[in-house]
């Protein structure tokens, strides 16, 4: 048991560190304009959870660029069920960042966001 729940580790370390490069390199990256679709409250994940605040908001949202349609998710800070439930709601603006290259390749980020958004955006890079 011990060897899988080391590689369960490993491998989290591993996709953690990948979406922080991606999330580096994304800051240099042109942003579009988006519109959010829809909105869940779903259980927090590790990284954003605390014991007060065990859920988070989950929002898909759709941006174009060059006339085609491309998409993506991102999540809320942790918060409370009922604050979550609250907030969730409407259609907001996002400002998303993507890939010139693969504009399939988006992250949505907290800092280009914090005016436009009843909630904070939780990302592993806010203290860097």
């Amino acid at each position: 048991m011990g060897g899988l729940l080391r590689f369960d580790r490993i491998r989290h370390w591993l996709h953690r560190r990948s979406f922080e490069k991606k999330l580096r390199s994304a800051r240099s990256w042109p942003m579009a304009s988006g519109e959010v679709n829809h909105w869940a409250v779903v259980d927090a994940e590790d990284d954003a959870m605390t014991t007060a605040t065990p859920f988070q908001i989950e929002a898909s949202f759709h941006f174009i660029v060059n006339g085609e349609y491309y998409g993506g998710y991102f999540r809320s800070v942790g918060l409370v069920h009922r604050q979550a439930e609250t907030l969730a709601t409407g259609n907001p603006t996002v400002n998303v960042r993507y890939n010139p290259a693969d504009p399939d390749s988006a992250v949505v980020l907290a800092e280009d966001n914090e005016s436009n958004l009843p909630f904070r955006i939780f990302s592993p890079l806010q203290d860097t």
